[in-house]
């Protein structure tokens, strides 16, 4: 080891090379201590000063743990509110629609929703209730109609064509409200809530008639989500504005635009962000042949206050596994890619001793690694990248199977999350480490740079190829023509078989979900019977309960919960009722085939009867499903029958007949039948009085011929209506 060195104020502004080289290097200014270029004046300060503050990041993937996914966010954002999350729409994706005003006029909702805080380039794809619409009419048209969404063919369920939905979108550059919906609303929106500077929908959904309600609108307010490209960045390249999913930029446009700290370009590295955006453009093979770009970032990024900014903006860096860096004061990037040493470091000074550290703890060196990236064909739910594994690594360490999981809910592309949970897993096993103090001649090193250590005998197992994690520079007066350089730096193991990627070999075959199936409308029970007499009956002791069961299978909607019952009922030749709950039946109803019943107790036997089901599920009610007509009727029994009646002629046109009810308790009416001949078959029935077991009445049958002979026949009726056989005959002749 070399002893403290002094280096004089000709080296204070030390030339660096550009960041392709370095990547990244500090830029020093002499006159941050009061010096001028080339001469010996300069202003004392201090006895030591920070001139140089280089502070890196964690080599590996700060994985924020407990933060939530993005179907999380998004489902959040869904939610109706009158103050809406700040937040930053990314790259090509869903963004989630934001209730954040609606009214109710008549039968139409009209309602605005939040998409994006800031302008928003588009062309837009609207999707309710994860519906794509088919739409015709100008969207950006605020003066007249908007963009019409006609049935039935563009929402699932309609059931007579007709406009559904009217919808206007802002992207940001609106002035106004949309005129109709101004002119329709009675005051509710005016014309200056336009939202200025934000990307928003404004809908009129007509939400239809009863029956059809659910089918049409699902839930309530209707999900709303549109897909377009949605952010319009600066790019330090060339200063133009324009939409992009660059990885690299989308993380300088949250640093410089944020609600929470913006920075300004003074405080930013320009230069690392201008070359981490060409690392992020360069294209990379595919295993079918063709090419993506290295690093895109897509997705809803929510600000909050109670974190640091850092933080927040973590999930944007993860989608390029870069890292940032913080330089004389100002915030750099530093991407990730393979990169050639910028100086061989053989040397350290003595002013600290050196710590080498071979191996790093157990817990933060895997074996292989799955990336958790959010997948457009499966409706931007979050999915799993196939498990990349280390050649030899788990020979290496011994034991199980050690797994790393990186959430990525900024990629979009499996393949590109395969690359990245590459890099982690590969970074995780860069063990070696050193922590000394570097000599001055290694100035420009800076966090982020790349070195190669060659410190000769005895520190030979210890050559190999560094990134710089941190370094702390810092400067002591020493006389009037000098000043010490003193340099702390940590040293972590850098390989550029991190960043390699053989598509052929190493990218795995993901199944793609296909296109986004259609959300049909609940659908009702597939049929509804019904169900009288002894089968529908219920008996306890000595009473008899008659009743009416309503049945119906299962509906074949995978989000069935629930379902709600009705009836109503017809007394002969009278008019139906009005309809009348039954109730509700969870799907624990159910019997051992998945058939649900319900009973209509106590009907009046012989009215007519009818019932409806419908299944409430998840994301609504299905249509009702109507049973036939059935007449109410009581359990079957067996009734006693009478004795024969006893006919007697009172004059030529009156025949008398005296009959005795059947000896039965459940005999209840007492039926005279009458015909001109001696057959039962093709009488017509005469009386039908209440009369209890074993009584006796009289009836007369009147406006008879003189010489008429006439037969009659009882028989006994129970509360039900079942009916005995008939009795012997009896006759006379007026």
């Amino acid at each position: 080891m070399r002893k403290l060195l002094l280096i004089t104020t000709a080296l204070v502004g030390i030339g660096c090379a550009a960041p392709a080289e370095a990547a990244p290097v500090a830029v020093w200014a002499a006159t941050a201590l009061g010096f001028t270029a080339g001469t010996t004046g300069f202003i004392i300060v201090s006895s030591l000063i920070q001139i140089g503050l280089s502070i890196g990041v964690s080599a590996l993937l700060a994985r924020a743990q407990g933060k939530p996914k993005q179907e999380a966010i998004r489902a959040e954002l869904a939610r109706p509110t009158s103050l809406p999350p700040y937040r930053f729409v990314y790259g090509e994706t869903w963004a989630p629609g934001t209730p954040v005003a609606w009214t109710v006029v008549g039968r139409v909702l009209y309602i605005c929703y939040l998409l994006n805080s800031r302008p928003s380039a588009g062309p837009f794809t609207v999707y309710f209730d994860k519906r794509a619409v088919t739409k015709t009419g100008d969207e950006f048209n605020f003066t007249g109609g908007g963009a019409a969404v006609s049935g039935p063919s563009s929402i699932a369920g309609s059931k007579a064509a007709g406009t559904y939905a009217r919808y206007w979108i802002g992207r940001g550059d609106q002035t106004t409200c949309p005129a109709q919906i101004v002119a329709e609303t009675n005051g509710y929106f005016l014309a200056t809530d336009a939202w200025r500077g934000r990307t928003v929908l404004w809908a009129r959904l007509d939400c239809g008639e009863d029956e059809q309600r659910q089918q049409r609108w699902p839930v309530t307010p209707p999900e709303l989500n549109v897909a377009g490209r949605w952010s319009i960045l600066r790019d330090p390249r060339d200063g133009q504005y324009r939409w992009s999913a660059n990885q690299a930029l989308v993380v300088l446009d949250a640093l410089r635009n944020n609600p929470l700290r913006p920075y300004a370009d003074d405080y930013l590295r320009l230069d690392t962000f201008r070359w981490a955006a060409d690392v992020a453009d360069q294209q990379v093979g595919r295993r079918d042949g063709g090419t993506i770009p290295r690093y895109r970032a897509d997705g809803v990024l929510v600000f909050s206050d109670g974190s640091e900014l850092e933080d927040q903006i973590q999930p944007l860096l993860d989608a390029g596994a870069s890292e940032l860096t913080r330089i004389g004061g100002r915030l750099g990037i530093v991407p990730a890619v393979a990169r050639s040493p910028v100086r061989t470091i053989t040397d350290f000074s003595d002013g600290q001793p050196a710590e080498f550290v071979r191996w790093q703890p157990s817990d933060e060196v895997y074996t292989e690694a799955v990336a958790r990236y959010v997948a457009p064909d499966r409706a931007y739910e979050s999915a799993e990248t196939p498990a990349y594994v280390i050649p030899g690594a788990q020979a290496e360490d011994g034991g199980a199977p050690k797994r790393l999981i990186v959430d990525l809910p900024f990629v979009q592309d499996h393949r590109q999350a395969q690359r990245i949970s590459k890099i982690m897993a590969m970074r995780s096993r860069m063990q070696r480490s050193i922590a000394a103090e570097l000599m001055p001649e290694d100035f420009d090193l800076v966090a982020g740079s790349i070195a190669s250590v060659q410190l000769g005998v005895p520190y030979g197992a210890w050559a190999g190829t560094y990134k710089v994690v941190g370094a702390r520079p810092a400067a002591g007066i020493a006389d009037q023509d000098s000043i010490t350089i003193r340099i702390p730096a940590q040293l972590r193991q850098e390989s550029a078989a991190i960043y390699a990627w053989s598509p052929s070999t190493e990218e795995k075959i993901v199944g793609e979900a296909g296109a986004l199936p259609t959300i049909a409308a609940v659908q009702p029970p597939a049929a509804v019977t019904l169900t009288t007499g002894t089968a529908a009956a219920s008996v306890s002791g000595d009473t008899v309960i008659p009743g009416v069961v309503v049945a119906w299978p299962g509906s074949t909607s995978a989000s069935a919960a629930s379902y709600l019952w009705e009836w109503q009922f017809r007394p002969a030749g009278g008019t139906w009722s009005t309809w009348r709950s039954g109730g509700t039946l969870d799907l624990s109803a159910a019997d051992g085939v998945g058939v649900f019943s319900a009973v209509i107790q106590w009907p009046r036997i012989g009215d007519e009867y009818r019932a409806r089901v419908r299944t409430v599920g998840t994301w609504g009610q299905s249509a009702w499903r109507q049973s036939g007509i059935i007449t109410a009727a009581g359990p079957e029994a067996a009734v006693a029958v009478p004795p024969a009646p006893v006919a007697a002629r009172i004059s030529a046109s009156r025949i008398d007949i005296t009959a005795t009810q059947a000896d039965d308790s459940r005999a209840r009416s007492l039926l005279i039948y009458g015909n001109s001949v001696d057959s039962p078959l093709t009488a017509t029935l005469l009386f039908q009085p209440s009369v209890g077991a074993s009584a006796t009445i009289t009836r007369s049958e009147t406006g008879l011929t003189a010489g008429t002979t006439r037969f009659y026949w009882t028989r006994a009726r129970d509360q039900w209506g079942n009916l005995s056989g008939f009795s012997a005959s009896a006759s006379a002749t007026t």
